[in-house]
């Protein structure tokens, strides 16, 4: 049987399929590790410079919050702190599907999107949302974490 149908190259694909999810995997060990013993007061937290000197939220603010709320099947209380995080699972999820799909299927066409766009649309929300909340935290005064205001 022909390795390559139409313009996929399905060794290939499969090798990086395999790479990538392992690296990945390896890394979310590792935070998830890093945080524990954070949480544990094994090691010491990491500062947050935009939140420590400017007291304004960086994109990622509340992002380990919502990770333990979704952990705990909280997902209406995980988006509240962070939908960053939601959305990147769901878009991460869509594509290792669809990659997955085209592995096994091996009928030529592609299950995923393999431009670049949904990315690209994923981080204007990432950026539009950061600057909505500090916006209404320095500008109407509501803090949607409550970690600067009282």
């Amino acid at each position: 049987m022909d390795e390559q149908m139409g313009n996929i190259n399905y060794p290939i694909l499969t090798r990086d399929y395999i790479i990538i999810n392992v690296v990945s995997a390896g890394a979310l060990f590792m935070m998830g590790i890093y945080i524990i013993l954070q949480q544990i007061d094994v090691i010491p937290t990491i500062p947050c410079m935009m939140h420590d000197l400017l007291h304004i939220y960086c994109p990622g603010c509340g992002g380990t919050r919502a990770a333990f709320a979704l952990l705990h099947g909280q997902i209406i209380k995980s988006i509240c702190y962070n939908p960053i995080l939601i959305i990147g699972l769901i878009l991460i999820a869509y594509y290792e599907c669809g990659v997955l799909l085209t592995i096994i299927k091996k009928n030529g066409k592609k299950y995923y999107i393999a431009n670049a766009w949904p990315v690209y649309v994923y981080l204007i929300f990432v950026f539009v949302y950061s600057i909505f909340r500090d916006v209404m935290l320095l500008g109407f005064q509501i803090d949607m974490h409550h970690d600067f205001l009282p």
